[in-house]
């Protein structure tokens, strides 16, 4: 079950990132004298070459992630201000972009907890939802400079959550007061063991590809001054006398409240991601699978974004050359300057994402 909302939240994750990818394309007209006829052929698409200081902001105007299994509901709505990628530093093999924005939005999810092991037993259903308040995203993302595979991402996520849960196995009735602003501190760094690339290299019209396979590890940090006030006040429901006294007032068995009392003294105040995935969930590390070759680039478009007046010349790679999800890049821009669409094929749960590119530094 954890397993499956981490996947979910690295949708969103990798989304942002897909952003980062870019490449030059030029046509190119050959004449052959002998037979009297023009020939247009296609410049492969190669690796961009990025220097230090250049520059895209994108505006994410909506990402939807909608996830539905008969134990577990997953709704995320939001958008993303000012997503900012750029080139801190080069080096012989890699690139380093930092990353920067401020989020906000609606999320809820639906599950039920099933916890049990031989000192464990914690069962029922978790009905959660909230918004995001004020909340910035800080990071870097290193690239293979070969094929812009991604080998590392570095997360800091910053700001306040309010949390309503209307459902949980504690106590017999909502806990709406903690509809409040939460503030909360998240540091999350995944780990590639074979670069991940959205796009497959050298690229031409009427290329197609999948994406590929790759294991990830996850670890860091969350850190909040509730989650310190909850540590304060299981230590003291760890006095003896107290549980039972307190299962009697929440009309709950003694064991069970015992049970939450041992993961919250394990866990808390400062959660560590990756003691916590490997301890309760057996491992930190976790399978993308390989996507068959549905990913196509069919055409070149005059594509018009708020970076500037005139549109750019913009290649267009979309799914099985539909319109239910197009990536839109421009050798003039050194990125992608637009993205939209339905991308459930290629990342399931992605309902619906709208992006275009506000502002770069950038010269071919």
């Amino acid at each position: 079950m954890k397993i499956k909302i981490i996947s979910i939240f690295l949708c969103l994750m990798l989304m942002t990132v897909f952003l980062t990818t870019a490449q030059n394309v030029e046509n190119i007209s050959v004449k052959y004298e002998s037979e009297g006829t023009d020939i247009i052929l296609f410049d492969e698409c190669e690796v961009p070459d990025w220097k230090e200081g250049n520059k895209w902001v994108y505006d994410v105007e909506n990402i939807i992630f909608d996830f539905e299994e008969p134990d577990l509901s997953i709704h995320l709505n939001a958008s993303i201000n000012d997503l900012t990628f750029e080139v801190k530093t080069v080096s012989e093999h890699t690139y380093e972009l930092t990353i920067d924005a401020d989020i906000s939005g609606t999320y809820k999810f639906d599950t039920y907890l099933n916890i049990v092991n031989d000192k464990i037993n914690i069962t029922g259903p978790v009905n959660i939802s909230g918004r995001f308040v004020k909340t910035t995203i800080d990071g870097t993302i290193i690239y293979n400079k070969t094929d812009l595979g991604i080998k590392q991402i570095h997360i800091e996520m910053s700001g306040r959550l309010t949390v309503q849960a209307d459902e949980q196995p504690f106590l017999d009735r909502s806990l709406s007061f903690l509809n409040v602003p939460i503030p909360v501190d998240i540091i999350l760094d995944i780990e590639l063991v074979t670069p991940f690339s959205i796009i497959k290299f050298p690229l031409d019209i009427l290329t197609f590809w999948g994406l590929p396979a790759t294991n990830f590890s996850l670890s860091g940090t969350i850190e909040s001054p509730w989650l310190r006030v909850a540590n304060f006040v299981n230590n003291l429901i760890r006095i003896p006398g107290v549980i039972p006294i307190l299962a009697i007032v929440s009309q709950k068995n003694p064991d069970t409240l015992r049970d939450v009392s041992d993961v919250l003294k394990d866990i808390l105040p400062v959660i560590d991601i990756e003691y916590f995935l490997s301890k309760y969930l057996g491992r930190n590390y976790f399978e993308i699978q390989e996507t068959e070759p549905i990913i196509l680039c069919l055409t070149k478009d005059n594509i018009t974004v708020p970076a500037r007046p005139d549109p750019f010349e913009a290649y267009n790679i979309s799914l099985f050359g539909t319109d239910l999800g197009n990536i839109y890049y421009s050798p003039e821009a050194g990125n992608i300057i637009k993205i939209i669409g339905n991308f459930q094929e290629i990342l399931p749960s992605v309902n619906n994402i709208n992006a275009e590119l506000i502002e770069y530094i950038y010269t071919p």
